[in-house]
């Protein structure tokens, strides 16, 4: 089985420069606790939880919307194409 098989045809997704309230607000808006983020070629560049969200605006004075995402992002990160299997994944 190939990993495109298995995994949904869209993902939601944001930039580096987002900042945390609106990543937030993605999270809210497609149901889910992890975005990839991706550059301007749409290359993975890190991954964004709904937990980093929460642990960046209680550990920082700052406002959700004041914080970047690639400041709490997940980097590096390790990608599968889509026609790599499920057992590769």
């Amino acid at each position: 089985m190939k990993v495109r098989e298995i995994t949904p045809p869209y993902v939601a997704s944001c930039r580096p420069d987002t900042n945390l309230a609106a990543a937030a607000a993605l999270f809210w808006e497609h149901d889910c606790g992890f975005l990839p983020v991706v550059d301007e070629a749409y290359r993975v560049v890190g991954v964004l939880t709904d937990r980093d969200v929460c642990m960046a605006v209680a550990t920082r004075p700052k406002l959700a919307s004041e914080i970047l995402v690639r400041d709490v992002m997940i980097s590096p990160v390790h990608t599968i194409a889509p026609n790599d299997t499920a057992t590769q994944a």
